[in-house]
């Protein structure tokens, strides 16, 4: 069993032992008339929908992540085992963008600078109007997909390496869960905020919502790459 292998084995199982110990001390609510105020009073955030699904309804965003991160995973896996599109010699070669047209590069470079803005914006604001980390992370990748079509994407690759980009992403697969027992031991309530709920309407509120937001968009822009870049990397093979 390869390295990376071992690492999501050890992921999924110390998600399912996190559930246990979180499944019967989840967050509860009064029924009450009003739940926008509810909202506004215990979670602080002003999208009512991102203190559902970051709060209230944490644990369909845990597993929608971890069926993403799965995805991603069972794509690289797989698509390992095909060979490489090669070109008959030693050398690999991914893409040959010796006569790009410049304006094309320039445009990419363009596109992917404004999605990333775009993308972090919709990350650090989506407690507080329209957004979140899902939508954040998508607009990221798409960026990086419109850049990948003027660069190398082998070289891509070994720059996010460098930037250590896939270990940051299995660490976020450890830390979310974790923060369900951090709930637990401040609160004694399993993925409850541990954070203040803040000012409704100021950037530090939603108590966890702009920290998972985060997480989240980081997430998916780094899920969508790798299975980009696997899909490349064997194209003509499947």
């Amino acid at each position: 069993m390869k390295f990376n292998q071992i690492i999501v084995l050890c992921i999924l199982i110390f998600l399912g032992i996190t559930v246990i110990i979180n499944i019967n001390s989840t967050q509860k609510f009064d029924n009450t008339a009003s739940f926008f105020d509810d909202v506004l009073e215990k979670n602080g955030s002003l999208n009512v929908v991102t203190a559902i699904y970051l709060d209230y309804r944490l644990y369909d965003s845990l597993f929608e992540v971890i069926v993403f991160f799965v995805a991603a995973f069972g794509v690289s896996m797989v698509l390992d085992k095909l060979p490489r599109n090669n070109t008959g010699s030693d050398e690999q070669i991914d893409y040959e963008y010796d006569v790009v047209d410049m304006r094309m590069s320039i445009s990419g470079n363009i596109i992917f600078f404004m999605s990333l803005l775009f993308s972090i914006y919709i990350m650090i604001t989506g407690h507080l109007g329209p957004g979140g980390g899902f939508v954040g992370g998508v607009i990221a990748g798409t960026g990086l997909l419109v850049i990948s079509g003027t660069r190398d994407v082998e070289a891509m690759e070994n720059g996010l390496k460098k930037m250590g980009i896939h270990l940051i992403e299995k660490i976020i697969m450890f830390f979310i869960p974790i923060s369900g027992i951090v709930g637990i031991i401040l609160n004694r309530q399993g993925l409850q905020n541990f954070l203040p709920p803040g000012e409704p309407g100021t950037l530090i509120s939603g108590g966890n919502a702009l920290l998972f937001n985060l997480l989240i968009g980081f997430k998916v822009f780094a899920g969508t790459w790798t299975i980009l870049y696997n899909f490349v990397r064997h194209r003509g093979s499947i």
